[in-house]
């Protein structure tokens, strides 16, 4: 007969999974740390299976620390000028310098090196966006191959009593457009509940709670913090998987929504002439059963997933052999460039509509502003003709001010 001990030492002899055995050693860096961080214990050491491979991410202030480091990750700033040529003499020769970010670009040019060195900081990207070296995008939508037999309609319009309503607790204030004026402008037309810390009603941090909460609004605003290409957060993906609405969106183009979102899901804002003419239609299509089921038909034709944060930061295990992964199977090269500058970055971002009436929301020109000299080469070349007369004329005060100190 067995002893409780022996039965135990039994099942855990049977459920104990035995890791490969190493064949490599990787050594990262994490170059400053990223709020939000403050939950990681650095050292961190994770194993990678596919590639047998274990990984120690170290984080550091100091640009000698990077020395013998095969990768460094930087993923926020400020940098001054110095860190940025200390950086670049203790750079190892080969070493993998990874730029790493969830934020749209026009948020966050604090870790953008200056433009002397714009062609040799960093190798890779890790972001949200497709042309990514590193994809880490915060959901998808995929059709189903053969859609499941057990599917049965719903009336979603039935199930939802309350229209709309709006969660926010950060960027209150507005980084590429005050989005949450546009909440309170729209909300003179039509009745929008908000939450969070820049709404008027606190929920728990529980997303179950949250869940319950949200599924009985017909619509949700989902509002990014600024308009740049592909940058659909989890306030989209939010509305499509756990809130099961109708997502009321502004943030990229149309017709990145309609390649990326599952089709005739959203009401993308920029379709309208006014910020009446939005209203009419939300409330429109709230009043009309058949005009509100219609944009959840794609829920019979695939299914929406969102991707886990341990998945888009490089310092927990998922993302770690997401970079394990590629140094294995894609042989670096000396010319391995990203240009954080470029079309696909700091260039992918614009207007947050073509009609002049979202356009009165912007406030991105307050991001262009900077404290050190050697940074004002970053103004946006995106930028429209008056925006740029701004920034310039604000620029040359802050300069005039500085000299005659």
């Amino acid at each position: 007969m067995s002893t409780p001990d022996n039965t135990a030492r039994h099942i855990l002899h049977k459920t104990t999974t035995k890791l490969p055995s190493i064949r490599k050693n990787y050594d990262f860096v994490a170059f400053k740390k990223k709020p939000g961080w403050h939950f990681v214990d650095f050292p961190c050491h994770y194993v990678c299976e596919e590639h047998a491979a274990s990984v120690t991410v170290h984080f550091t202030t100091n640009a000698s620390d990077i020395v013998g480091a095969n990768a460094v990750f930087f993923s926020t700033g400020p940098f001054t000028l110095e860190e940025w040529e200390a950086l670049q003499y203790y750079r190892n020769p080969g070493q993998i310098w990874i730029f790493a970010t969830q934020e749209p670009a026009s948020i966050v040019p604090d870790f953008l090196p200056p433009k002397v060195y714009r062609y040799n900081t960093y190798n890779w990207s890790f972001t949200f966006h497709s042309t990514s070296d590193i994809h880490g995008a915060y959901g998808w939508y995929t059709p189903y191959t053969q859609p499941p037999s057990t599917l049965h309609p719903l009336n979603w319009h039935k199930e939802k009593p309350k229209l709309a309503a709006w969660v926010s607790s950060r960027h209150c204030e507005g980084l590429g457009w005050n989005r949450t004026q546009f909440v309170i402008d729209l909300g003179k037309f039509i009745p929008i509940d908000t939450y969070g810390k820049c709404g008027n009603t606190t929920l728990r941090k529980n997303a179950a709670i949250a869940r319950e909460q949200f599924k009985i609004y017909k619509f949700h605003l989902s509002l990014e913090n600024s308009c740049c290409s592909e940058y659909l957060s989890e306030k989209v993906w939010n509305a499509f998987e756990n809130w099961e609405s109708v997502p009321i969106v502004i943030g990229g183009t149309k017709q990145e929504y309609e390649r990326l979102a599952p089709p005739h899901s959203f009401i993308h804002a920029d379709d309208f002439g006014s910020m009446k003419e939005l209203a009419d239609y939300i409330r429109k299509v709230s009043e009309d059963e058949h005009l509100y089921n219609e944009y959840f038909d794609w829920r019979n034709k695939g299914y929406v997933k969102q991707q886990s944060f341990e998945f888009r930061f490089p310092v927990f295990r998922q993302g770690v052999c997401k970079v394990v992964d590629r140094m294995e199977k894609i042989k670096r090269e000396d010319n391995d460039m990203f240009d954080p500058y470029g079309p696909d970055w700091f260039g992918s971002c614009y207007r947050c509509g073509e009609h002049s009436w979202i356009r009165n929301y912007t406030v991105w020109w307050r991001r262009t502003i900077f404290a050190q000299d050697w940074e004002d080469n970053r103004i946006l070349h995106w930028m429209d003709n008056e925006t740029k007369q701004a920034v310039n004329s604000l620029s040359a005060k802050r300069l005039s001010q500085h000299k005659t100190v």
